[in-house]
Formats: C-alpha cells, structure tokens, sequence
C-alpha cells in the first residue's frame, strides 16, 4: 500500500494529516495522484455533488480597512465604485433571478469593518423577506459582528456567516494591520454561538507559502467551517500586490487537493479569480473541490450561472439541490 493511501485510511478514521506531511507528499507524488486522491475523499467525505453559491454586493467602497488586496479600501486609489446598502427591492429581484437558474445559495456582502445598528436593522429586514419569499439558503459577510449582532442576524433567517481568514496566522500581518485574525476569530465564534454554519477561507497568490495556505485550511478545520471559498488573487491596479504575479494553475490546483486532506467534510469552493484556471476549473471539480461561487463577484466579473450550469452538464456533475448534514 502506497504512502497516500496510508493517509486516506487515516483520513477516513478522522486522523487528519499533518502538515508537514502534506508538504512531503506534494513534493514527491504526481499532481494527478493528488487529485485522484482527493477526489476520493470528497466522494467518502463530503458530497460529490456541486453546491453553487451567489453573491450580491450589498454596499460597495470606503472601507476603512487596510487589506492590500482589496479595492474597496479607503487606503488605496483604486476605481472600485461607492454604492450606498443596497434596497430590499433590488435584493429580492437577484434572489429570485439567481433562485430561478437553480442556485442554492445566496449572500449579501457589505463593504466596511461593520455594521451599525441600522445597517443590521435594514439588512434583517432583507433576510426576513428573503426566508419568506425565497427558498434560497441564506449567507451574510458584512465583517466584524457582535454576539448581538450575529443572534439577530440567525434570528433573521441567515444560516452561514462568512468571514475569511484570508491567510495564516504567521502571514496575516503582511496583509492587513488595521484588524487581526484573532479579530475574525471572535466574529466567527459568534456566529457559531449564534447557529449559524461558518463560510471561511481565504486568497493565495499574495506572497504567501503553501505552508501558509495549509495552516490556513487547518485553523479553519479547527473552528469547524462548512464552507471554505478558496480565492485566487486577482492583481487590482491602485493596490499594494497590483504587480503580485498570477499563480499558474497546476499551483491553484495542487493547494485546493491539498486543503480537501485538511477539509475532508466541507464544501470547499472556487471563488474570486477562478478564471485563472480557464477550463481546469473541471480538473479540480474532480481534484477536491465541490463548490462554486458563480454570477459576478465583488469588484470584478465572474463566470455568468448559465455558462456554470453548462460547463457541469457538459462534465457529467451534479449540481447540489439540498442541505447535508455535516
């Protein structure tokens, strides 16, 4: 029996592999057997059908954070585009759109540190609205919460809370000073508090080691995400890692397998920059990864959910229609 099925039967028995042991074996096995591997887990593990998640961008710009791959900083002079909370009108027509091509999650998304007590009135009467008028699963990212905030947020009819982690522990600081990951961390505990399934991953390509993505994908099986999004950066003019090189993609590949031996459970998703795989993005569907987020994303274009749909029918995978419990 190979090294690599070794590590299945361990994973299999709830011993996860270390990370230095990861690091080994993506340096001495092919990236095919990895992937080959890894798909397996999801199959044993997870689901093999694909969950596809969309977004909205719910306010846009001025944030006050320092995040240096991000656009909608205040600190960096970038064109991203200032738009006040968006109205519950406008929420309720994409849902209903995004519902009616057969998405099965929906997330509104603030810029911003956070939420003042308005803002999280006007968004609980969003999600009120669409747990009665939808049958979309409902997901926040709206950053730094209170435990007040994440309860009624719950209470609202949000079921997932997102908040990446962004990177390791060790690497954060070369990223962003004006909050820490420790920050996140308490967010994310109350959300937890709260009920509510945590949505945490994060973007490579920022000058981060793949150790660094492996402690990443290992914090967050410590706090126990069900969903990890797994972001490729894309360079943005104006910001701090606008020259950051692109990733190639048998790298994007190879961190996704990677993070699925950490994951076994999760639904682990291509998020931002998943263009940068062209038409691999099937490699890894079959190499670990069982999500998508598809329509457009923040501040740059996506892949349109008719041509996701398409490119899954095309592959033979099924597209994920419920809930499972895990």
């Amino acid at each position: 029996m190979s090294i690599l099925h070794v590590y299945l039967d361990n994973i299999y028995s709830g011993k996860p592999i270390p990370i230095k042991d990861l690091l080994l074996l993506s340096s001495k096995e092919p990236l095919s057997a990895l992937l080959s591997a890894a798909d397996q887990v999801t199959k044993n593990c997870s689901h093999s059908d694909v969950e596809l998640c969309s977004i909205v961008n719910a306010r846009s710009g001025k944030c006050s954070e320092n995040c240096a791959f991000c656009a909608q900083s205040v600190h960096w002079n970038t064109s991203c585009n200032v738009t006040p909370l968006i109205s519950e009108e406008e929420v309720l027509r994409a849902a209903k759109y995004y519902e009616k091509l057969g998405v099965h999650r929906f997330s509104l998304v603030t810029s911003g540190r956070g939420l003042s007590d308005s803002d999280l009135e006007h968004l609980c009467r969003i999600y009120q609205r669409l747990s009665k008028e939808t049958s979309l699963k409902l997901c926040g990212s709206h950053g730094l919460i209170t435990e007040r905030q994440a309860k009624k947020l719950a209470q609202a009819g949000l079921t997932r809370y997102h908040c990446n982690l962004e990177t390791s522990p060790r690497f954060f600081p070369s990223i962003c000073t004006t909050h820490s990951i420790e920050d996140k961390l308490k967010s994310l505990s109350f959300a937890r508090s709260a009920h509510l399934e945590l949505c945490s991953g994060g973007i490579i390509g920022l000058g981060e080691s793949l150790r660094d993505r492996l402690e990443m994908a290992s914090l967050a099986a410590d706090i126990g995400v069900s969903s990890f999004p797994l972001n490729i950066l894309s360079p943005i003019e104006g910001t701090p890692f606008a020259k950051n090189p692109l990733l190639n993609q048998d790298e994007i590949l190879l961190t996704g397998a990677l993070i699925r031996f950490l994951l076994p459970q999760a639904t682990i998703r291509y998020a931002g920059g998943r263009k940068a795989l062209g038409t691999k993005v099937f490699l890894g569907l079959r190499g670990g990864i069982n999500g998508l987020l598809t329509g457009d994303y923040l501040t740059t274009a996506g892949e349109s959910v008719e041509s996701d749909m398409k490119m899954l029918q095309d592959s033979a995978l099924k597209i994920r229609s419920h809930d499972l419990n895990i």
